[in-house]
C-alpha cells in the first residue's frame, strides 16, 4: 500500500478534504504546498500517491487496487483527468521532480495511464462586492460575477484548461453580456487567472484592457428583485444593496409581464442619469381596471419613499410608465392540516387567501383572477367574508369541498375544515373544481400477458401506472402506494383484464366512512367461473397500505379493519397462461380459502368455493387449476394457524420448487 496525500496549493477545503478522508482513512493532508520537496519528505513508501484538490476522484477508481511492476515503478504514473492527463500521480520517491515539471504537471519521466481516475473540479465562482475582496481570492483560476449581472448560459462553467496549457492559465477570459438586447463585453462574466490580476480601474469600470474575449453572451444586466413586506425590509434594501436601482415587488401582486425585468438603464449612457436618480412605477390590473396603484417599482436608492407612501402603495414622486406587468392576486395554499391553516391565518399579510383541499382539482383558473378593489368603498365588507364556489363530486354539483377565498377575519373552526363546508359564508354559483380521481396502479411480477393487459389497462385508463417486477406481494403494493399522490389507490393485478363497463371514477370526501376502507370487487374466474373478490380490483387506503403489516399470508384483507366487498365484476383473471401460473394461482387462492386466514370470510361461502376449484376446470390448463386447488387445500388445511409456515404462498421462488417437485 502507498502513501496517498491530498494536496492543496492554497488552504484548500475542509468539506472536500474530510470526503476523501472518509474514501482513504490513511490519507494525509497538505496544504499551501509549491513545491514537490514538501511532499515527497512526508512520504515513506517507495511510491505514494498525489492527488490534488482541483479534481474529483472517480468512484470507479481505486486507489488502493492499482500496482507499479518493478518494470515500471522509476516513472510518474499519471492518469486522466477527464481528457487531460493531468490528474492523479503515483510518484515514485527516489525520482527528482523539477519546480516547472511540479507546476505544469507535465513530467519529463512519467508514464500515462489510460485510466480514466478524475474529471476537473469546476472553478469556483465568485460574486466580488469591492476590488479587496477580489484580491483575497487565492485560486488559481476562478469566474468573477459582477453583482449586477445575471447569468444566462450556465454551460460557460464547464470550461476547462488543462495545467499543460500555460498560456490560458495565464490569461483572463471575458463573455458577453447584454443590456436592453445589446450585447457587449461590459460586465461581462470573467474566467480570471491569479497570474494576471486586473486593475482596480478595471475592476470599477467591468471592463478588461487586456483579455481574451469569447463571443458567447453568457450575461444580462438585471437590477435585483424584492418582495417587499414592510417599510423596515424597504429600509434595509436601500441601505445595503450595492446596485443604484431595485424592484420592489408588493406581495399582492404578480408579475404577468417578465420581460420588464429584463429593463436596465446602460451603465455607459449619460442620457439615463436622471432615470437612475428617481422612482419608476408600472401598471397594474385589478378585475381588469389598470391603474398605478400598486403597480411594480424600480426603486431608486437616490429617492427614499415616505412610509405613508408604502403603506398606501402609490408613489407622489415618480415616473409613470404606460404598461401593465402585474396584476392583484391572492396567495393560494393547499390545505393539508387545520393547524397549516391557523398559520396561514397568523402568518399571512394580504386579508384574503385562497385555501386548495388537496383531493381536489381546479376546473376553472379563472376564479384566481377575482379580487377585492381597494379603491372601493364595499372592499372592507367584502374582505371581511369566506367565499365558497361550487364543486363537481361524481357527476353532482355541490356547495362544499370546493377551493375557499379565506377572510382573516372570519376564522373557521376544526369540524368545519375537516368538512369541508363553511357556516358562514358568501356562497358563489360558479363550479371552479371538481374532485382528483384516485390513481391507477397496474401491478405485475412475471405474468407472461402482463404487458398485453397494460397496454388494454392504458387504452382505458390512461392514467394507470404500473408497477413491475417487485418481488413479495406486500412489498409490490406498498411500491404502488409510494408511486400514488392520492388519498386512496385502485389496485389492477397483471392478470387482469378490465370489463368494457367497469371504471375507475368513484370518489369519496376526505371524510367518509369510505376512505380507510379496503375495497374488493369482484372478478370472474375463467377456468371455474367462480365470481368473487380472487383477482378483482382493489381500491386500497394509500397511508394504511403504506403501513401494512408485513406479516400477513392475505394481504388484501388486513390492511383495514374495515372492508367492503362490491358485488360488481371489475375483470376476467386471465391466471391460465401456462401450467406453473395456473398451479399457482390455484394453489395459493385455496391455501387461504382452507386455512381461513381472510378475515371475515364466510364459511360456508369458503366451503362451496373451494369445492368449485377442485373440481371444476373448463378452460386452457384445467388439469393444473385442479392440481393446484388441491395441494394447496391440503397445506391450507394442514398449517391451519400456522402463520409463518402460511407466508410461504407469497413467495413465488418456494412457490417454483413445489410445483416443479410434484
Amino acid at each position: 500500500m502507498y502513501d496517498i496525500f491530498y494536496v492543496s496549493k492554497t488552504k484548500g477545503n475542509d468539506d472536500d478534504w474530510a470526503t476523501f478522508k472518509s474514501e482513504y482513512p490513511i490519507a494525509q493532508r497538505l496544504t499551501n504546498v509549491t513545491s514537490y520537496e514538501q511532499i515527497k519528505s512526508k512520504a515513506f513508501t517507495k511510491m505514494f500517491w498525489v492527488v490534488w484538490d482541483d479534481l474529483n476522484l472517480l468512484k470507479t477508481f481505486n486507489l488502493n487496487n492499482y500496482r507499479a511492476t518493478k518494470w515500471d515503478d522509476m516513472y510518474v504514473h499519471v492518469f486522466k483527468n477527464g481528457e487531460h492527463y493531468d490528474g492523479v500521480c503515483l510518484f515514485p520517491k527516489s525520482l527528482n521532480v523539477s519546480q516547472k515539471e511540479f507546476h505544469h504537471r507535465f513530467f519529463t519521466a512519467k508514464k500515462e495511464i489510460e485510466i480514466n481516475a478524475s474529471t476537473p473540479k469546476k472553478y469556483n465562482i465568485y460574486t466580488p462586492q469591492s476590488y479587496d475582496e477580489y484580491k483575497s481570492i487565492e485560486d488559481e483560476m476562478f469566474w468573477c460575477i459582477w453583482p449586477e449581472v445575471e447569468v444566462t448560459d450556465e454551460s460557460i462553467f464547464d470550461l476547462y484548461f488543462s495545467h499543460h496549457n500555460t498560456y490560458d492559465r495565464r490569461e483572463n477570459h471575458i463573455f458577453k453580456n447584454t443590456c436592453n438586447e445589446v450585447d457587449s463585453y461590459m460586465s461581462g462574466i470573467v474566467l480570471c487567472s491569479r497570474y494576471k490580476r486586473i486593475s482596480s480601474r478595471e475592476f470599477e469600470k467591468q471592463y478588461l484592457v487586456d483579455k481574451k474575449e469569447y463571443d458567447v453572451t453568457a450575461s444580462k444586466f438585471r437590477y435585483p428583485r424584492h418582495v417587499i413586506h414592510s417599510y423596515e425590509q424597504y429600509l434595509e434594501i436601500l441601505n445595503n444593496k450595492s446596485q443604484s436601482m431595485f424592484w420592489g415587488i408588493w406581495p399582492e401582486i404578480e408579475i404577468i409581464d417578465t420581460t420588464i425585468l429584463d429593463f436596465y438603464f446602460d451603465p455607459n449612457n449619460k442620457e439615463y442619469d436622471a432615470d437612475r436618480h428617481q422612482n419608476h412605477m408600472f401598471k397594474n390590473l385589478c378585475n381588469n381596471e389598470e391603474s398605478y396603484l400598486n403597480g411594480l417599482v424600480l426603486f431608486s436608492k437616490e429617492k427614499t419613499i415616505s412610509k405613508k407612501e408604502f403603506s398606501r402603495r402609490y408613489l407622489i414622486e415618480k415616473k409613470e410608465h404606460n404598461k401593465v406587468v402585474s396584476r392583484y392576486r391572492y396567495p393560494r395554499y393547499v390545505m393539508h392540516s387545520y393547524e397549516q391553516y391557523l398559520e396561514i391565518l397568523n402568518n399571512e399579510s394580504q386579508k384574503m387567501f385562497w385555501g386548495i383541499w388537496p383531493e381536489v382539482e381546479i376546473i376553472d383558473q379563472s376564479i384566481f383572477g377575482l379580487y377585492f378593489d381597494p379603491r372601493d368603498w364595499k372592499e372592507q365588507y367584502d374582505t371581511s367574508e369566506n367565499n365558497t364556489f361550487k364543486h363537481s363530486f361524481n357527476d353532482k354539483i355541490i356547495s362544499m369541498n370546493s377551493p375557499v377565498l379565506f377572510s382573516k377575519q372570519s376564522p373557521i373552526g376544526k369540524r368545519e375544515f375537516s368538512h369541508r363546508f363553511l357556516t358562514n359564508k358568501k356562497e358563489n354559483d360558479k363550479v371552479i373544481s371538481k374532485h382528483k380521481l384516485y390513481d391507477v396502479v397496474f401491478i405485475s411480477y412475471n405474468e407472461p400477458n402482463a404487458d398485453e393487459n397494460y397496454q388494454k389497462l392504458l387504452d382505458k385508463c390512461p392514467r394507470a401506472k404500473r408497477v413491475h417486477g417487485v418481488k413479495g406481494i406486500h412489498r409490490a403494493h406498498i411500491k404502488a402506494a409510494e408511486l400514488s399522490e392520492t388519498d386512496m389507490l385502485w389496485i389492477v393485478d397483471g392478470d387482469a383484464i378490465i370489463s368494457n363497463d367497469f371504471n375507475f371514477d368513484l370518489v369519496y370526501f376526505s371524510y367518509s366512512y369510505d376512505v380507510d376502507c379496503v375495497h374488493v370487487w369482484s372478478s370472474r374466474n375463467p377456468i371455474n367461473g367462480l365470481e368473487y373478490g380472487y383477482g378483482g380490483v382493489k381500491l386500497l387506503p394509500r397511508l394504511l397500505t403504506l403501513n401494512m403489516d408485513l406479516n400477513t399470508a392475505d394481504m388484501t384483507t388486513s390492511i383495514s379493519k374495515k372492508f367492503k366487498s362490491m358485488n360488481v365484476v371489475s375483470n376476467i383473471t386471465v391466471f391460465n397462461t401456462d401450467p406453473f401460473n395456473t398451479w399457482k394461482s390455484a394453489f395459493r387462492e385455496c391455501a387461504k380459502l382452507a386455512s381461513k386466514v381472510i378475515e371475515r370470510q364466510d364459511n360456508d361461502e369458503t366451503i362451496k368455493r373451494l369445492d368449485t376449484w377442485c373440481e371444476v376446470a373448463d378452460g386452457d390448463y384445467g388439469y393444473y387449476a385442479i392440481a393446484g386447488a388441491l395441494a394447496g387445500r391440503a397445506y391450507g388445511e394442514q398449517n391451519k394457524g400456522n402463520f409463518e409456515t402460511l407466508k410461504k404462498i407469497n413467495d413465488f421462488d418456494w412457490l417454483r420448487e413445489k410445483f416443479n417437485a410434484g
